[in-house]
């Protein structure tokens, strides 16, 4: 493995103010941060011949421990043919886990995450409890560190079964907490914290937390400056037993009116069946908005009426399939086929890029971290290799991303990076 902390790195081509460039060097710190780009860095270079750098891409919305339902989709046959029942095979999963095997189920999908370019996770996590109250959190953390992935433990609150129930169902008794435990918690975590490691804070959905959950959850979450995540609107049957109880108000309606303010440390994620009125009021306040296009065609959930002024970010959620490329062509694919032309919501290339790097690190809290190669930015990358089959014909600097999003896989990617540290090198 390479480890390029204190020195001088010159790829190929580089994705720099939204083009690729040669002749451009990074100088990293010991830190595995940016100190330097330019030509005429002083200084013996590390040359990457073949390689085409651009950013780490940064998966907005994880659960791992789905990826091992992998060769159990039941895609054809009819017992298995909506989301509420692949739900129980996944209950089925960790119902008895123990801490040594979730933590091995978090290495194995965090491992795999690497191999498709994905530097930073947000791994969206609400199955607490084995023998001890929220021991499985530090699972997560540690199987994250292990492996050397950065991680954004999003930890989730989880208090009922449904709307009109007061407690989670037996098969949610590693999920639940109250929100004042849960909260307490959250300070707990704290001091697993690193420069790799940070909190951001969720409510499962608007099914599974109150009302006055949810406003305690974004209050701690304003006051302490963490993202706040929440599943919203991915089902049609959670908006039809929303407006059946007693709020008799759509999921999304019910959240407008409980948080205040709405603002860009919000992350809704789906909101495959969410009104298009509603998607403009978090448009006009900048909430991040997270689609899974694999999962999503997948659970056979839908595909949502985004528009490009939505501020668009990406997740692996079930991991039944782990390839960014694929989630971001999808995206695309998915809008077009929606809506029968080819340019929906400017869905290019180089917007879906930024949608994959920028877009993650803003949704997670790490904008200032991660997501470009700038100056004072982590040195968090993927070299795709120039020579491939894929490549090595359309590595002209204005083909090449395009090629690389549109026609490419993790056969592509020859070298991963976090911190300066190369965690995939084929």
């Amino acid at each position: 493995m390479c480890d390029y902390r204190g020195k001088i790195v010159e790829p190929k081509l580089i994705w720099i103010n939204d083009k690729f460039e040669s002749g451009i060097k990074l100088k990293i710190s010991q830190n595995g941060t940016i100190e330097e780009i330019g030509g005429d860095i002083n200084g013996d270079s590390v040359e990457l011949l073949n390689f085409a750098l651009i950013p780490g891409f940064i998966n907005a919305h994880s659960h791992s421990f789905h990826r091992y339902l992998r060769g159990q989709s039941g895609i054809g046959c009819q017992e298995s043919d909506t989301f509420w029942k692949w739900r129980d095979a996944m209950y089925k999963l960790v119902e008895n886990i123990s801490y040594d095997s979730f933590k091995q189920l978090c290495k194995g999908t965090f491992e795999e995450m690497l191999n498709a370019g994905i530097t930073t996770v947000g791994e969206f996590h609400y199955v607490h409890h084995e023998n001890d109250r929220f021991d499985l959190d530090k699972a997560v953390i540690e199987a994250a560190q292990e492996v050397g992935i950065r991680l954004v433990l999003i930890e989730t609150l989880y208090s009922r079964s449904g709307f009109n129930a007061d407690t989670v169902n037996k098969e949610q008794k590693r999920f639940e907490s109250k929100a004042d435990e849960f909260i307490t918690h959250l300070k707990v975590l704290e001091k697993y914290t690193n420069s790799t490691t940070t909190i951001a804070v969720a409510a499962h959905s608007t099914r599974a937390v109150g009302t006055e959950g949810i406003q305690n959850l974004w209050k701690y979450a304003s006051e302490n400056n963490k993202p706040f995540h929440i599943h919203l609107e991915e089902q049609p049957k959670e908006i039809e037993d929303c407006i059946n109880s007693f709020h008799r108000l759509r999921p999304t309606e019910l959240l407008l009116d409980k948080i205040y303010p709405i603002t860009s440390k919000i992350t809704v994620v789906h909101c495959t069946y969410t009104l298009r009125e509603h998607l403009n009021v978090f448009s006009k306040k900048s909430v991040n908005i997270c689609i899974c296009p694999l999962t999503e065609g997948f659970l056979g959930d839908g595909i949502p009426d985004i528009n490009d002024s939505d501020q668009l970010c990406l997740g692996t959620d079930c991991n039944n399939r782990i390839n960014f490329l694929e989630e971001m062509r999808w995206l695309t694919y998915c809008q077009n086929m929606k809506h029968n032309r080819r340019n929906c919501c400017k869905l290019d290339a180089t917007k879906l890029l930024q949608i994959a790097t920028v877009n993650g690190a803003k949704s997670l809290g790490l904008e200032k971290v991660v997501g470009k190669f700038e100056v004072g930015q982590q040195f968090d990358y993927i070299g795709f290799n120039l020579e491939s089959k894929r490549l090595n014909e359309f590595k002209a600097p204005n083909m090449l991303l395009d090629a690389v999003v549109f026609g490419a896989g993790n056969e592509e990617i020859a070298a991963v990076g976090v911190a300066g540290i190369e965690r995939k090198q084929k």
